[in-house]
């Protein structure tokens, strides 16, 4: 069967503030020249994708499942074990669909006055997620895509969260460079 990828996420996988030819997943296709289903929602929680991720395994029937979330699930100041709980029930659906699931690590925000709905710099809490993340990777043995490697403060439109143009270029060389070796 030919490699089949659903991405489910949020505003950076729906690619928000640039043209969808301008997107990290939409670029990845093309670079790597296979099917690529980009499921991104601006806006999304893991409770949204978790609600939609198991429609989406049946209906597109994918090889592979790439989860990349959890920003907006801080930006309401849901704690990391809730959100970790959504992303590990999206992993088991793909167990049962006899999907390959991988895990992305969201980028940062550099926007370092936004708090959340518990006044909680989101900065701080994005940098603990990602920590608690590759660690419930490792402990579950998930493959890990860290999307944050090589994103720089050049990298960020004007509001400190989204990915301009060369954001998403950094982030479709990313996972070019890691996913041959995680899908094969």
């Amino acid at each position: 069967m030919p490699t089949k990828i659903l991405c489910l996420g949020d505003s950076l996988t729906e690619a928000y503030g640039v043209p969808s030819n301008k997107g990290w997943v939409y670029l990845l296709e093309q670079e790597l020249r296979i099917n690529i289903i980009n499921a991104g929602i601006s806006g999304d929680t893991t409770t949204g994708m978790l609600g939609r991720c198991e429609s989406l395994l049946k209906e597109h029937q994918p090889t592979h499942l790439l989860i990349l979330g959890g920003t907006n699930d801080i930006l309401f100041g849901l704690k990391d074990e809730f959100i970790i709980s959504n992303i590990h029930a999206m992993s088991r659906h793909a167990k049962f669909y006899d999907v390959e699931c991988i895990v992305g690590i969201p980028t940062s925000i550099i926007n370092e006055n936004r708090f959340n709905f518990l006044k909680e710099s989101v900065t701080e809490r994005i940098i603990n997620f990602q920590e608690v993340l590759i660690e419930y990777c490792k402990e579950d043995e998930k493959d890990v895509i860290d999307f944050s490697v090589y994103i720089n403060p050049e990298h960020y439109l004007e509001d400190g969260v989204h990915l301009n143009e060369s954001g998403h270029i950094e982030m479709k060389n990313v996972v070019s460079t890691l996913l041959p070796k995680v899908i094969n």
